[in-house]
């Protein structure tokens, strides 16, 4: 029995072997074309997925910016002035406040920092570390740089440094070795500032502020005088370093 079906195969695949290969071909095609149009879709779903991320990781550090902080503060509480320009407190030059908001709540002096990475100084240190993709420098402590500005607004607009709250935002992506104060924030910066509810300014008072304040923002001519300084500074420094050479 087993032998005649052992046969009558032999006969059928000699009789139509010619269709049985079409059909297999057929088939092999066929799956070859599904398997690429499958592959195709996974490889469009994958760089539709990473546009997508990419967009929200984008709308993501866009959020975080300074400047879109400012922009969600409502314009009728909050007057937002961009580099203010202040003498500085020994007298010798200018020196710059990339960010100030005037509201009844207060003045608020913010400085942002574009650091990213494993972040190492303390409240006092004259330095900070930063340590990013295996590379490490030193900045100016932001505390500081920020307490000073605080008080040279102060003593231009005559006001208890009570008055002034210094914030040092950081936009980047950190982690901080050591506790940092409440106003370092590296998110909520608009929700910090609005946080602060009592009634410090008066009418008449903060009229006086932002008018005295606006003074001395965005002009051009303490610009050019303040980057002139700093010009003139990096190179009496660069030449400092070639005669310790």
């Amino acid at each position: 029995m087993l032998n005649k079906i052992i046969h009558l195969t032999q006969e059928l695949l000699t009789a139509y072997w010619h269709f049985i290969f079409a059909a297999c071909l057929l088939a092999l095609v066929v799956t070859s074309l599904i398997a690429a149009g499958i592959l195709r879709r996974s490889r469009r779903n994958e760089r539709t997925d990473s546009r997508r991320g990419s967009g929200s990781s984008s709308a993501t550090a866009q959020q975080k910016t300074v400047s879109s902080s400012m922009n969600r503060l409502p314009s009728e509480e909050y007057q937002v002035l961009r580099d203010v320009f202040l003498p500085r407190l020994d007298g010798k030059g200018l020196t710059r406040l990339p960010f100030v908001v005037v509201a009844r709540s207060g003045v608020f002096v913010i400085q942002p920092q574009r650091e990213s990475g494993l972040i190492s100084g303390g409240p006092k240190d004259d330095r900070w570390t930063v340590m990013h993709g295996g590379r490490e420098h030193t900045f100016t402590n932001p505390v500081l740089r920020s307490a000073y500005h605080a008080r040279a607004l102060a003593r231009y607009l005559e006001l208890p440094e009570a008055l002034i709250c210094s914030i040092i935002y950081f936009d980047q992506e950190v982690r901080f070795a050591t506790p940092q104060g409440p106003n370092v924030l590296t998110s909520g910066l608009t929700r910090f500032i609005m946080s602060h509810k009592a009634e410090l300014l008066t009418g008449g008072m903060l009229q006086n502020v932002c008018e005295r304040i606006d003074q001395v923002a965005g002009s051009e001519e303490l610009r050019q005088k303040y980057e002139e300084r700093n010009s003139s500074r990096r190179r009496r420094a660069r030449r400092e370093a070639s005669h310790a050479d």
